[in-house]
C-alpha cells in the first residue's frame, strides 16, 4: 500500500478518531500524538492489515487499545521513577507524600462506602486499570452502563473528597 491509498483508506476516519483521542485523553496536545501513534502503527502494518481495518470499530478499537497500552507503560514509568529516587526528600516533599497518602486512604474509604457494585466496578477500572471490554465480561453489564456507573461513580467520589478536604483545610 502506498501513501496516497494509505491517506484514501483512514483520513476520511480522523475526524472520529480525534474525537475519541480526545476523550480518552482529556486534552488536545495528548489526543493528536495518541492519534499520531495510531497513524504510525497503522504505517508500519499496512500490508497486513485485515481487510476489516478500514471500519471505524476496528480503529477506535485500536486507539483505545493503544492509549490503555501507553497510560500502562506511563504508569510502570512512574513507579520505577519513585522507586529510583536516590537521597531523602526535602521537608515539602515528605508533607507532599504524607499528604498524598492521606487522600489514599480517604479515596479508599469513600470506595468502600459505595455500593458492592459501584465498588467493585470503580475499582476494576480505575486501579486495575481494566477496560469497559474486560469488565463488560466479568459483570454482564452492557459497557454503556458501565461508562454510566464510572462517570456518576467518579462524580460522587470527586464531590464526597471535596467535601474530605474543606473540613480539613477550615
Amino acid at each position: 500500500m502506498d501513501a496516497r491509498e494509505f491517506k484514501q483508506r483512514f483520513m476520511p476516519h480522523h475526524q472520529l478518531l480525534y474525537r475519541v483521542a480526545y476523550h480518552l485523553t482529556g486534552n488536545a496536545q495528548d489526543a493528536e500524538d495518541l492519534l499520531q501513534d495510531l497513524y504510525l502503527k497503522l504505517w508500519q502494518k499496512r500490508d497486513d492489515l485485515p481487510d476489516e481495518a478500514i471500519r471505524e470499530a476496528y480503529l477506535v478499537t485500536m486507539m483505545r487499545n493503544l492509549f490503555v497500552d501507553q497510560r500502562r507503560l506511563k504508569h510502570v514509568d512512574v513507579s520505577a521513577e519513585l522507586k529510583n529516587e536516590e537521597g531523602p526528600p526535602d521537608e515539602r516533599s515528605l508533607d507532599r507524600q504524607i499528604d498524598a497518602r492521606d487522600e489514599v486512604t480517604q479515596v479508599e474509604g469513600l470506595i468502600r462506602q459505595l455500593s458492592e457494585r459501584d465498588a467493585k466496578i470503580i475499582q476494576m477500572h480505575l486501579v486495575d486499570d481494566r477496560s469497559y471490554e474486560e469488565i463488560e465480561r466479568d459483570t454482564g453489564l452492557s459497557q454503556g452502563n458501565i461508562r454510566i456507573i464510572v462517570m456518576r461513580t467518579k462524580k460522587k467520589l470527586k464531590q464526597q473528597f471535596q467535601n474530605i478536604t474543606k473540613t480539613w483545610t477550615n
